[in-house]
């Protein structure tokens, strides 16, 4: 291992120039070995030659009584650290603590590897929440301890044979022709700027909270699309939205840029303001001053509309289901197909500034 001898000095040259190579690339430690470590490894590999080195390790690790020292609160811990050193977004990330802080919260001082799935299961069906969000809070363990296994803190993931609950989704809310129409003729002379972003949801069918992340350089006016990086979308993957309506980018061209410098909080109030001047809103104080019934409009009833019009439009949810971001189309055609007739989606598509609006901008 100390000495070795050439032949000639060219070939000692070579081995030098080589063997500095792998120690640059490599570091000094792997040329470091050790006698009698290496025979143990040697016997191991006759022992199991089919198997990797490395899982034989981390199954050590999961057995070894050593590893049953990691709470499940340090473990969560160190698994929501992980989720943002790998870039996660900060809207995910407060998701997933959220239904880890309650699981914590329960099972805090047990040992991950200790929590069965029976103990999973009656913690996610006892969350006093919907069958979605309980959908949401396994999807969170699951993917904590698709790590903890990975740490070799847990031989398996108990979350996983927890079946998923059911969602029975009800039928999306959306806005009729003339809701929407109504929505932007009482905005676009009185706040211009919101009904640009009002239209990304109602046209593009834009989340809300991407919306608030969108910058006026992620417009593609020329190519009329919509690039979305990764570090903002929902999923943690680039977005790519191309083919949009032509009336969106109506609206967009006579959009100030400043628009896209809102705060989220500002945005939101901005936006509630634009409902209520539609009459689509009547706040509870509302209500009381002008002794009416107070309303309010669908939950994410702009990107629901954009959908389910799309869908009636183009009669094909392949297409609506790619520009939404929808892994499948089994959503689009189980609770969006016919929800809207062809010739209103072919009303909503041409709503558009009216001159004089466009004059103002």
């Amino acid at each position: 291992m100390r000495t070795r001898f050439f032949e000639t000095e060219d070939e000692r040259n070579r081995f030098i120039k080589n063997f500095s190579r792998e120690i640059v690339q490599h570091g000094e430690e792997v040329y470091k070995f050790d006698k009698n470590r290496m025979r143990r490894w040697q016997e191991a590999d006759l022992i199991a030659p089919d198997v990797d080195p490395v899982e034989l390790a981390r199954h050590w690790v999961a057995t070894h009584e050593s590893a049953q020292l990691v709470t499940l609160k340090d473990g969560v811990a160190r698994f929501l650290k992980e989720l943002e050193l790998a870039g996660r977004t900060k809207e995910y990330r407060a998701h997933v603590r959220e239904y880890l802080k309650r699981f914590v919260s329960e099972f805090g001082e047990a040992h991950v590897s200790a929590i069965t799935s029976t103990q999973v299961s009656d913690f996610i069906h006892a969350l006093p929440f919907s069958a979605i969000t309980k959908r949401h809070a396994r999807s969170g363990i699951v993917s904590a301890y698709k790590w903890f296994v990975k740490q070799g803190w847990a031989e398996k993931n108990p979350a996983a044979a927890v079946p998923v609950p059911k969602v029975d989704l009800a039928e999306p809310g959306i806005l009729s022709v003339e809701e929407t129409e109504r929505l932007f003729r009482a905005n676009e002379a009185e706040d211009p700027e919101i009904c640009g972003l009002l239209a990304l949801g109602a046209f593009a069918g834009m989340r809300a909270s991407a919306i608030a992340r969108l910058e006026s350089t992620e417009l593609d006016f020329a190519s009329k699309a919509i690039l979305t990086p990764a570090s903002k979308t929902k999923k943690g993957r680039r977005h790519y939205m191309e083919g949009l309506p032509g009336n969106l980018w109506a609206w967009l061209e006579r959009t100030p840029k400043t628009a896209f410098k809102m705060e989220p909080r500002t945005l939101a109030t901005r936006r509630e303001n634009a409902f209520r001047r539609a009459g689509l809103l009547v706040t509870s104080e509302d209500a009381k001053r002008s002794h009416v019934q107070p309303k309010a409009p669908p939950k994410n009833c702009l990107r629901h509309s954009f959908v389910s019009y799309h869908v009636a439009l183009h009669r094909d949810p392949g297409r609506t289901a790619l520009l939404v971001s929808h892994k499948d189309q089994s959503i689009l055609w189980n609770h969006y197909l016919g929800v809207a007739k062809r010739e209103d989606a072919e009303r909503y598509f041409a709503i558009l500034p009216t001159a004089a609006a466009v004059q103002v901008g």
